[in-house]
């Protein structure tokens, strides 16, 4: 056994645990090369799923001998950052609700206590929330009014391009402010405001917070995943797929519907095929199913920039560019790329319009 199939085993179980079911024994249960602890821990501690080691050590033979008290101290760990996080993030969605703008919290922290059975199965570092465009720059006064700071530098003209804005706490907990679920073209052909109009509550320290339908996590998590590969992916992301796809497989018509109407079906069919591929388990026929309907429209753009097993970036961007809303958006995109201006030439410590292009060919490279 190579020491590759070593890993994707060590995945298979450990994606397994989140919906807890058995597959294919392997040769890691005989094979003392492949139950080396270090390396099930290094794969948990990267991959942000060291929940799901906790959970597999429970159920899992081969799992239980690699791994014992190390993981359990780990969860721990684990378990303490979310409870601080949650408590950093409660003020915020009080604040948003007290201002009357509509949010939905996005990914981990959503996933975490609506989807799995137990809240501390899912691993997450920081809080990802979902507000209206027309809303972004009253949740950034409200944020800073209460000691939050921006991330980062935008370029010039591009807050209305940018998927998101990240913002930092003094106790260094992380908030991720999205007008957008995806990137790119991705966030313009799934629309916000359907989103948010279809959210649905979810209860945290006894307080009601807000989160995606069951439909849209799915579309979400699908999305994430799949435009997060290669390096950028982790198995959190596909873990997600593959529980949101096993709890709603009854659903999968209406997923897969619902995704086609914003020409993203695509990415959704991939997503969910490899979170069950990863898992070494068969796909579910209610997806079987589902996916058999042929595909009424679609982006050739976004697939082609999407699916491909590295990243595209030039496609990326001639997808995005396609995908704007008109002449006027395109130009200023592109103008903001070039001249991003001043402050954003400072904090990325470039100065001069050779600089800057240097940078953007790099950034276009495939990779």
């Amino acid at each position: 056994m190579t020491p590759d199939r070593h890993v994707a085993e060590r995945v298979a179980r450990l994606l397994r645990a989140v919906i807890g079911q058995d597959g294919p024994t392997g040769a890691a249960a005989n094979d003392p090369a492949a139950n080396d602890p270090a390396a099930w821990v290094a794969v948990a501690q990267e991959h942000r799923i060291v929940p799901l080691l906790h959970a597999a050590a429970r159920t899992d033979g081969v799992v239980e001998r690699a791994v014992t008290e190390q993981v359990r101290g780990l969860q721990l760990e684990v378990a303490s950052a979310a409870v601080r996080i949650e408590h950093t993030a409660l003020p915020v969605f009080e604040r948003l609700e007290a201002a009357s703008v509509p949010y939905a919290v996005l990914k981990g922290l959503a996933t975490a206590h609506l989807d799995h059975a137990d809240p501390s199965w899912r691993q997450f570092g920081d809080v990802d929330l979902l507000v209206a465009p027309t809303h972004l720059r009253r949740v950034r006064e409200l944020l800073e009014a209460d000691g939050w700071r921006q991330g980062y530098a935008l370029p010039d003209r591009h807050e209305r391009f940018t998927h998101a804005v990240t913002f930092h706490a003094a106790s260094l907990v992380e908030l991720d402010v999205h007008q957008r679920v995806g990137h790119r073209a991705l966030g313009w052909l799934v629309p916000t405001e359907a989103l948010l109009r279809d959210r649905m509550p979810f209860e945290l320290a006894g307080r009601t917070v807000w989160a995606l339908g069951e439909l849209d996590r799915t579309i979400h998590a699908c999305i994430h995943s799949v435009s997060s590969r290669g390096e950028y992916r982790r198995l959190s992301s596909v873990a997600d797929v593959l529980l949101l796809s096993y709890l709603h497989e009854d659903r999968a018509a209406e997923v897969v519907e619902r995704a086609g109407a914003w020409r993203v079906r695509s990415l959704v069919e991939a997503g969910v095929r490899d979170a069950w591929t990863a898992a070494q388990l068969p796909l579910p026929d209610g997806w079987a199913d589902a996916f058999r309907t042929p595909p009424v429209r679609r982006s050739w753009l976004v697939d082609r920039a999407y699916l491909g097993e590295r990243r595209r970036p030039i496609t990326e961007e001639l997808a995005h560019l396609r995908h704007l809303p008109g002449t006027r958006d395109r130009a200023s995109y592109v103008w903001g790329l070039l001249a991003p201006g001043a402050e954003y030439r400072a904090a990325q410590g470039r100065r001069g319009v050779r600089a800057q292009l240097r940078y953007l060919w790099g950034r276009l490279r495939s990779r």
